[in-house]
């Protein structure tokens, strides 16, 4: 089996393999525009799908809550589908296949994404960057390039860029990328409608909540880091998220995922908060496949690209 497919190693006796889309395309990349796979083409993610059905399990995020209620162990080689963000293509795309291959997944959104169709930092910065072509030196830090023509010092620039600002708490990314535009003289969109970058509406949402098959759960307001923010941020960042979607779609939201999601991106605090927000399951983006000990606000997950 081609290795780019072959998502069934994740597969496990007695444990759920919870695999992270982010969206699904049918274009090809332009330039570094999804440098990082994280739209995956639509083949591929048939290709993906098909080969879990044939060996594994389907389960929703909703029976990880039950089996582990129950102390039930996960059946052997289960896994379950989710997605970060609202990507419109989630709905156009990717949610038609999941019905036809009657697979579950539960969607992670955004609320301001929904709200505005706006798109998050890296993604506004992204986009700017690679339609950037003027041969002058990028001015940040301690970058240095004498210009951002080739694609190698775009991805470079870009690399560089993501581990300065999530790496460190002290900076607003929405401002940060701002600043650079302003000092650089790029075009910097906010909202677009390109198969990469537009966001569901509620109304995507409300069809999708309405599908027996899919669950939506929050994924912030902002997507800014939670363990990052002040106690009144925080809070406001994952309840205006969680009473949106109550608001928005007239359901229970029981599930959220945190932005990042790595292990310093959320704590102590930021559980204590969803609890009492109801939210029962939150799972990470720390790679690695669960038993059913794993704790369910730590669950780890698998990027797929």
């Amino acid at each position: 089996m081609n290795s780019k497919f072959d998502y069934n190693k994740f597969l496990k006796k007695k444990s759920c393999a919870i695999f992270l889309f982010h969206g699904v395309v049918d274009k090809k990349n332009l330039g570094i525009k999804n440098y990082t796979g994280k739209h995956i083409h639509i083949n591929k993610f048939k290709k993906i799908l098909k080969n879990l059905k044939n060996k594994g399990q389907a389960i929703s995020m909703d029976d990880i809550i039950t089996l582990k209620k129950n102390k039930i162990d996960f059946p052997d080689n289960s896994y379950a589908v989710t997605f970060d963000d609202g990507y419109y293509n989630n709905y156009k795309l990717a949610a038609p296949i999941l019905s036809e291959l009657n697979i579950p997944a539960t969607f992670y959104i955004t609320t301001d994404f929904i709200t505005n169709n706006s798109m998050s930092w890296i993604d506004m910065i992204e986009d700017s960057i690679n339609k950037f072509n003027l041969r002058q030196e990028i001015l940040y830090k301690k970058f240095k390039s004498q210009s951002l023509i080739s694609k190698k010092d775009k991805i470079r620039f870009l690399n560089f860029l993501r581990k300065e600002i999530k790496t460190d708490n002290k900076i607003d990314p929405y401002k940060e990328v701002l600043n650079i535009a302003k000092n650089n003289k790029l075009i910097l969109n906010k909202s677009l409608n390109n198969i990469f970058d537009k966001k569901m509406t509620w109304g995507n949402l409300n069809k999708i909540s309405n599908d027996k098959k899919f669950i939506v759960g929050g994924h912030g307001k902002t997507h800014r880091i939670l363990s990052y923010l002040n106690s009144k941020d925080v809070k406001n960042e994952i309840e205006n998220s969680i009473n949106l979607i109550k608001k928005k779609l007239s359901i229970d939201v029981n599930h959220f995922s945190y932005p990042e999601g790595l292990n310093f991106c959320y704590g102590k605090r930021e559980i204590s908060i969803l609890k009492k927000k109801g939210i029962k399951c939150s799972p990470s983006a720390i790679h690695g496949v669960n038993k059913i000990e794993e704790n369910l606000f730590n669950l780890k997950r698998i990027f797929c690209r």
